[in-house]
């Protein structure tokens, strides 16, 4: 096999950033996180509709990184990823199943995560710190929330409200009908989630605290279904008049199929940049809050996203089926007035593992050894060139009626990208894409030989050094509850179907076994 994977090409640094010596004024950090965005949908980054005005001017004002890679296609794993520095092999967090196997007779005690969050790091600088979110995988039970004196979902829908389960469980109709009346947008589970995070945002930075703060805040609206509200649900396609309307996008009797009409299909891509438009206004709204506070020129913003979305371009929908750029390439933009150049733009890889280290670095704030990530702060600064590093993916998924996982492994280094696979029932591939000839990663790709020597060889010293961050990540011990029968439909009813509450119970007690390798079920 020619020009596959080196073997000194996965060996990534251990790193820690930040001289560890306290600021006369600590700078405030503001962490944005924009949930299902595709980098390639802003305008920013060359998307042909003007999606992204307000990000864009954010991009202006500071540097955006051209290829930025998340470590996983969905929230969960990819929110513990950014806001630890470590892969999901490191941080311990590959699947929600994991959750359930702590009920299980032979299931361990806790979810077996690993990791500092970056929150933990700043609140023992002094920091105040908050984090505001809009979906159900980032509450405590799933790990997060550690070092911040308030964390709070908005938007919580009424059918994951317990009061709501006693009422219906109770057959209380006159109660049911009376939450409706003071409260029918809870109802809505289309009701989008921004402008209320925005709000309690701007209402959280106005409380009266001398300290510097941290605050993260989780945006959903971009997620599927594609109902954006008015006028943005008309935006980008305003002169179509057929019958797909955002709606049902994972539901069994879903019209949005790989062989739908090309027309309709455009349709859903348009509806899904009227998201985009929304979540992007909202986004204006809050830097024009922070400036009104006069808190921009002493705060690090930094903007990103947990994966992106398919839309069939290797015959899939939405997210966490597979690795491909569509799925993984996603937006990140870091703007420090004074301390950070305007206008600067990065090319070549780079990870949202590299967000806390950098953080800390631009901060002066020491991170952890031995994470995943890399300060990328001497290249924002233009002081040194973005050198070729590995970056990785990685997905562990549950194929319908199968109760063993299908894994990928997904390796970018330069313009390479290499993609390996083991289906559930153990047959193993392996795919090469050359982004300098193909950039948008059409087609399947160059097949490799997955057994090949030049392959094997890397891929265990890969193994050793994510082995070797875990052990030196903090073990995190609590949150470990069963998920109940409402979250599990919450689930369901945006495409993680799969879980289940009866029947065999993934196990995850064998805390030395990699996400790469399927931390849960050994397998075939």
């Amino acid at each position: 096999m020619q020009n596959c994977l080196p073997h000194t090409l996965l060996l990534l640094p251990l790193i820690s950033c930040g001289g560890g010596s306290e600021v006369e004024h600590p700078a405030n950090v503001l962490f944005i996180s924009i949930d299902t965005l595709r980098a390639d949908h802003l305008s920013a980054w060359g998307y042909e509709r003007a999606t992204s005005p307000h990000i864009d001017a954010l991009a202006a004002a500071g540097v955006l990184c051209e290829d930025a890679y998340s470590t996983t296609s969905w929230t969960l794993p990819a929110h513990h990823s950014m806001l630890t520095g470590l892969y999901p092999s490191a941080h311990g967090v590959c699947d929600e199943r994991l959750w359930q196997a702590v009920q299980h007779p032979d299931g361990p005690e806790e979810v077996p995560q690993r990791g500092a969050s970056l929150g933990e790091l700043l609140a023992q600088r002094g920091y105040r710190t908050g984090g505001i979110y809009t979906w159900m995988y980032l509450e405590e039970r799933f790990g997060f929330g550690r070092g911040f004196e308030d964390w709070e979902r908005i938007g919580r829908p009424i059918y994951e409200d317990p009061h709501y389960e006693r009422l219906l469980a109770a057959g209380d109709a006159g109660a049911i009908e009376e939450l409706r009346r003071e409260h029918p947008e809870r109802f809505d589970q289309h009701h989008p989630t921004s402008a209320l995070a925005v709000d309690a945002a701007l209402e959280w930075l106005q409380r009266d605290d001398e300290r510097p703060y941290f605050l993260f805040l989780h945006l959903f609206d971009v997620h599927d279904d594609y109902v954006p509200p008015a006028p943005f649900d008309s935006r980008f396609d305003p002169e179509y008049a057929g019958d797909v309307d955002g709606e049902k996008i994972t539901s069994a009797d879903s019209p949005f199929k790989r062989d739908m009409d090309p027309r309709d299909l455009e349709h859903v891509i348009a509806l899904y940049d009227g998201e985009i438009a929304w979540v992007d206004s909202q986004i204006g709204r809050l830097l024009e809050g922070l400036e009104r506070l006069g808190l921009s020129e002493d705060t690090l913003v930094v903007l990103t996203s947990d994966h992106g979305e398919e839309f069939f371009e290797h015959g899939h929908k939405t997210h966490r089926t597979h690795l491909y750029r569509e799925s993984v390439h996603v937006p990140l933009l870091l703007r420090f007035p004074g301390r950070l150049p305007a206008g600067m733009r990065v090319r070549g890889p780079v990870s949202i593992v590299d967000i806390l280290p950098t953080v800390c670095s631009l901060l002066d704030v020491p991170a952890p050894a031995g994470l995943s990530g890399s300060d990328l702060a001497p290249i924002l600064r233009a002081e040194r060139e973005n050198e070729p590093r590995t970056y990785l993916s990685e997905l562990q998924v549950f194929p319908e009626g199968s109760f063993w996982p299908a894994r990928e492994l997904g390796i970018h280094r330069g313009e390479q990208h290499w993609i390996l696979s083991t289906s559930a029932g153990g047959t193993r591939s392996a795919t090469r894409f050359d982004l300098s000839t193909n950039p948008r990663e059409s087609g399947d790709g160059q097949a490799l030989d997955p057994d090949a020597e030049e392959l094997a060889r890397p891929l265990r010293e890969l193994r050793e050094l994510v082995s070797a961050q875990r052990r030196s990540a903090p073990a995190r011990a609590g949150g470990s509850a069963a998920l109940t029968s409402a979250e599990i439909e919450a689930l369901a009813d945006v495409g993680y179907a799969g879980l289940e509450e009866e029947g065999p119970t993934a196990l995850g007690g064998n805390s030395g076994r990699l996400c790469l390798d399927g931390c849960i079920w050994p397998g075939p």
